[in-house]
C-alpha cells in the first residue's frame, strides 16, 4: 500500500488541491470558473471576517497602546531628569566662585596640559568659558602634538589672544609655518621665558628678533634648525646681544660649525646650566672646546650633552689650578667619538663631586680613567659596549654599589664568575638599584636570582 502523504501538522494530503475551509465544508479547485458569481462588499467581508482573526487586531492594538504609552513615560522622565540636571548646573556655575574653579583647572592643567583641555572647558557655559580663556590659564602650552591645526593664521590669532602671558611655548614640527607668526609672539609674548623651535624653519632675521623682544627668554631650542646658511651669523649676534640672560641652549643635529658655536656660548653666555650639542649620527671631524676657558666662564653648568660629537680640548697641558664645573650632574658624550684614553672625560669631569649621570656608551677609550672620577653619588650609569676589563668593571661597581640607581653594561665581553661576582656585589643589603641591563652578557637567569 503506498504511503500516503502528510503536510504541515502531520495530516494527510488530499488529492485534490483545497483553496480553503470554512465550517468544515471542502470545495476543490477547478481551473472553470464560469459559476463564478460576485457578491456583495458585505458578504465578503463577512466570509473574511472569522473569530481569531478579530481577536488579534485587538491585542496588536493593546500591545502597540502600552509601547506608545511606556515611550511617552520615558520621554517624559528623560525631559524631566534633564530639565533638573539642567536647572542644578547653572544653579552651581552660576554660585562657584571664578576663584575656586581658575585653581581647579589648574590641577587639571597641571595633570593633563592646557591643550586640548581648555578649548573644550570653555564651550560648557559662560562661567567656564570666562575662567578658560583668562590669559593666566595659558601659560605653559605645548603645541608639537597636533591638537590645532598647523597654520599660521592660527598661531597669530592664539599670540593676539590667549598667549599674552604665556611662558612656555612648545612649537616643535611647525617647520616653515612658524616664520609668519615669529613677528607675532615676539610681539605679543613678552613674558616668554621657554621656547622650542625644533624642526622648525625660519629666516634669520627672526632669529635676530628674540634680543630685541624676549627680554625674559632663557631657554631656547634649536634642535635640528634647517640652516639658511645665516644662521652661524645671527646666532652669534644673538648671544652677544642676549647671551648674559640664557640658562638652557639646545642646539642638537644643527649641523653648523661647532667650533665657532662653543667659542661664542663660552664668550656671552656665563650663566648657562644645560647644554646639548648631541647629533644623530656620529659627527665626521673633531670640533675644539677651550676646556679651560669653559670652566671658568660658565661656573653654574649642571647638564653637558654631546652624543656622537667629536671633541677635543685646544690646551695640552693641565692646569693644577682647575675648579670645574662643581655643580655638573649630568654628563654624556656617548657614541665613538672618543679615543683619547679617557683624557677628555678626565679634564672636563675633575672637580665634578655632584655627578650624577654618566654616560660613555661606545666610548672606545680605556675605562681605567672612570675609576679616577670625584663623584662618590652616581646613580645612572652607562657603559653599555665599552670593552671594559672584568678587573675595571669589579672596581666601579664596588666604588658605587650603594648609589646605583641604573646600570647599562649590556654587550661588553666578559666571563661569566666574573658575572656572578659583581651581581653578588649589587645585590648587597642597602642597594638602590632599580634597573639593570644585562643584554648580551655572559649571565643565566640563576645568577640573576
Amino acid at each position: 500500500m503506498p504511503k500516503e502523504k502528510r503536510g504541515i501538522l502531520n495530516i494527510v494530503k488530499p488529492k485534490t488541491p483545497i483553496l480553503f475551509t470554512y465550517s468544515g465544508d471542502i470545495w476543490s479547485s477547478d481551473s472553470d470558473d464560469s459559476d463564478y458569481k460576485e457578491e456583495s462588499t458585505s458578504r465578503s467581508s463577512q466570509l473574511c471576517t472569522v473569530k481569531p482573526v478579530t481577536q488579534l487586531p485587538q491585542q496588536n492594538r493593546n500591545a502597540r497602546k502600552r509601547k506608545v504609552d511606556s515611550r511617552i513615560v520615558k520621554k517624559t522622565c528623560a525631559n524631566t531628569v534633564k530639565e533638573i540636571s539642567h536647572n542644578q548646573w547653572d544653579s552651581w556655575g552660576l554660585t562657584i566662585p571664578p576663584e575656586i574653579l581658575l585653581k581647579l583647572f589648574k590641577c587639571v592643567i597641571a595633570d593633563e596640559g592646557a591643550l586640548p583641555f581648555l578649548p573644550r572647558a570653555s564651550r560648557v557655559c559662560r562661567l567656564w568659558h570666562q575662567v578658560a580663556t583668562d590669559n593666566s590659564m595659558w601659560q605653559y602650552i605645548d603645541l608639537s602634538y597636533g591638537w590645532i591645526k598647523k597654520k599660521s593664521a592660527v598661531l597669530t590669532w592664539l599670540c593676539q589672544h590667549r598667549l599674552q602671558q604665556v611662558r612656555e611655548l612648545n612649537l616643535t614640527g611647525w617647520k616653515s609655518e612658524v616664520n609668519a607668526s615669529l613677528p607675532d609672539i615676539w610681539k605679543h609674548c613678552l613674558l616668554l621665558r621657554s621656547i622650542n623651535l625644533s624642526y622648525c624653519k625660519y629666516s634669520s632675521e627672526a632669529l635676530q628678533a628674540i634680543a630685541e623682544h624676549c627680554h625674559n627668554l632663557c631657554d631656547l631650542d634649536l634642535s635640528y634648525y634647517e640652516s639658511d646658511g645665516k644662521f652661524l651669523a645671527s646666532f652669534k649676534s644673538l648671544l652677544k646681544k642676549s647671551g648674559k640672560q640664557f640658562l638652557c641652549l639646545k642646539l642638537a643635529g644643527c649641523g653648523v660649525n661647532l667650533t665657532s658655536v662653543l667659542t661664542a656660548i663660552i664668550m656671552f653666555c656665563p650663566k648657562l646650566q644645560l647644554l646639548d650639542i648631541s647629533n644623530p649620527k656620529p659627527q665626521a671631524g673633531y670640533s675644539s672646546i677651550n676646556i679651560d676657558q669653559f670652566q671658568e666662564n660658565c661656573t653654574k653648568l649642571k647638564i653637558f650633552r654631546a652624543a656622537n660629537t667629536r671633541l677635543s680640548h685646544t690646551r695640552s697641558q693641565v692646569q693644577s689650578d682647575w675648579i670645574g664645573f662643581t655643580h655638573l650632574e649630568e654628563f654624556s658624550i656617548a657614541g665613538k667619538s672618543h679615543n683619547d684614553h679617557g683624557e677628555f672625560m678626565f679634564r672636563f669631569l675633575r672637580g665634578s663631586s655632584n655627578l650624577n649621570l654618566l654616560d660613555i656608551r661606545q666610548c672606545s677609550f680605556s675605562m681605567d680613567s672612570v675609576l679616577f672620577l670625584p663623584s662618590h653619588i652616581i646613580s645612572h650609569l652607562y657603559i653599555s659596549r665599552c670593552n671594559i676589563k672584568e678587573l675595571c668593571l669589579e672596581q666601579i661597581i664596588a666604588t658605587w654599589a650603594k648609589s646605583l640607581v641604573h646600570l647599562d653594561i649590556s654587550w661588553n665581553v666578559l666571563s661569566e664568575d666574573c658575572m656572578k661576582q659583581n651581581l653578588c656585589t649589587l645585590a648587597a643589603e642597602g642597594s638602590l638599584l632599580v634597573n639593570l641591563n644585562l643584554a648580551g652578557t655572559a649571565v643565566d637567569s640563576t645568577s640573576v636570582q
